[in-house]
């Protein structure tokens, strides 16, 4: 927005704009989209490519406000939350279910928090051989220091697949122990919250 604000920020302004609902966006590119927003709902906006949508390459836009009546051509489901509420934790999965963690995706990312019920699964899932996952304590999860924990340097392909124990507020930390934990440095750690 503030580049925008600072019109940095090109534009193909057209009378006629070409009506499309697919739009190819170059490498670290941009689209703006002008529309009008006079059908209300909620409407998402996605790479169609399903991994990128699972990984966080999607958006969802509310035209309109909730809890009108239908008359007013608004009265659609939201779910059971409260409007403009955040969730307590991160959502593992869109069914409160099992959680998976592209572990790849993380990097150049702080770690990833997820938050679990007991007896629940949590998926490490990455695409190349060269990463792996081991659980570590709390001060080696702050430092990255991975060195000493059995098969650390090892690579395998994923997917690593962690239960969650049925013992209530319990944190679990994990990470990749490559390159002498440079990998976890980099972002490719988790920590783990097992609530109801």
């Amino acid at each position: 927005m503030e580049q925008d604000k600072l019109g940095k920020l090109p534009r193909n302004l057209f009378d006629n704009p070409p009506a499309k609902d697919t739009i190819q966006v170059p490498t670290r590119g941009y689209v703006i989209i002008r529309t009008p927003l006079d059908n209300a709902g909620t409407w998402i906006f996605h790479c169609h490519i399903n991994y990128h949508v699972t990984v966080g390459m999607a958006m969802v836009l509310q035209i309109g406000e909730l809890g009108k009546s239908s008359l007013e051509g608004q009265d659609w489901c939201t779910g059971p939350l409260q409007r403009n509420v955040e969730c307590n934790t991160p959502p593992p999965g869109p069914f409160g279910g099992p959680s998976v963690i592209y572990w790849n995706r993380y990097i150049g990312i702080d770690g990833v928090k997820r938050c679990v019920a007991p007896g629940n699964t949590v998926t490490f899932s990455w695409i190349l051989d060269n990463h792996n996952v081991i659980e570590i304590n709390e001060s080696d999860y702050e430092s990255c220091n991975t060195h000493h924990y059995p098969n650390s340097t090892i690579p395998t392909i994923g997917d690593h697949i962690w239960t969650a124990p049925t013992t209530l507020n319990e944190t679990h930390y994990f990470a990749c122990g490559r390159w002498s934990g440079d990998h976890c440095r980099l972002g490719m750690k988790a920590k783990i919250h097992v609530r109801n």
